[in-house]
């Protein structure tokens, strides 16, 4: 089921108060406009129902995935395309065949990496103990490939289903590390395939958990990749579980390309599914 987006399509006679007008009263965790670029195949914009967002990862697998569908970028899928949006021109590729797309990757920023968070205000803000943090094998890690989450390791599935965020204390742990938000992982998973399973919770004002974080999975997969925490075989083959505890489950697919010690590059795909089409009116 993964995380629903909304896709307005010819976007470009909407200006910013109806976007996030629209936003509000469709009420998805994401609304993605698209609109015509002079720098690029494509220009999207995202809003939620509380403001702009400079970038959302579930919201533009979706929109180039209708785009694709509509054939927006010619009858072939092979060859690299760009995309602007507010943090940068960033490159995607659409993978299919004659009966439509099957896979749309998204390139994202290279990461950066810091280590981050006292482990007594992360646990408490989860609602766990010390104890259940598997830091000292997995350094707790401020990580971005676009926007900056906070990861944070578990030692088991069963901690990871237990866990009962404080919003309040996620808000201002999140604020004091300028984080856009706290992904929780583990080794342990449900799928024979996946290579971590996370939660991702978020500090806003609409639902505290997020059921698939493009970005955040970007983020874990690459600081997975920087500190060998897998095997090399598997750089290109990550697969994140996300969404099983609320009954959304997704699994998100993560590259990540490393000569040396330098990861060149990271990239997040996944597919959608269009549930309803309809025509926007503006007054």
């Amino acid at each position: 089921m993964g995380n629903p987006a909304n896709v307005v399509l010819n976007a470009d006679s909407v200006d910013e108060i109806q976007m996030q007008r629209i936003a509000s009263e469709v009420g998805s965790a994401a609304t993605a406009f698209v609109l015509r670029s002079k720098k690029a195949d494509v220009r999207l914009r995202y809003f939620t129902p509380y403001g702009e967002d400079a970038l959302s990862g579930h919201a533009t697998i979706g929109a180039l995935w209708c785009l694709s569908e509509e054939r927006a970028f010619g009858a072939a899928y092979s060859g690299r395309r760009r995309l602007e949006t507010s943090v940068g021109v960033l490159p995607f590729t659409v993978e299919g065949g004659s009966e439509g797309p099957t896979m749309v990757w998204m390139t994202q920023r290279r990461p950066m990496f810091a280590s981050e968070g006292d482990v007594k205000e992360v646990a408490s803000a989860l609602g766990i103990g010390v104890d259940s943090l598997f830091h000292d094998e997995f350094p707790i890690s401020r990580a971005s490939t676009g926007l900056p989450c906070l990861l944070v390791p578990v030692r088991s599935l069963d901690i990871i289903g237990r866990i009962e965020p404080k919003r309040e204390e996620l808000n201002s742990l999140s604020r004091e590390l300028d984080v856009a938000g706290v992904v929780v992982y583990t080794w342990g998973v449900f799928s024979e395939g996946s290579t971590v399973h996370a939660r991702c919770y978020l500090p806003n004002p609409g639902a505290l958990e997020d059921p698939a974080s493009g970005l955040a999975a970007g983020a874990l997969g690459a600081y997975l990749v920087e500190n060998e925490f897998i095997s090399k075989d598997k750089f290109e083959h990550i697969v994140i579980e996300q969404g099983d505890w609320i009954g959304r489950p997704a699994r998100i697919h993560v590259r990540v390309e490393k000569h040396g010690s330098t990861t060149r590059k990271v990239e997040v795909g996944g597919t959608a599914k269009v549930s309803f089409r309809a025509k926007l009116t503006m007054p």
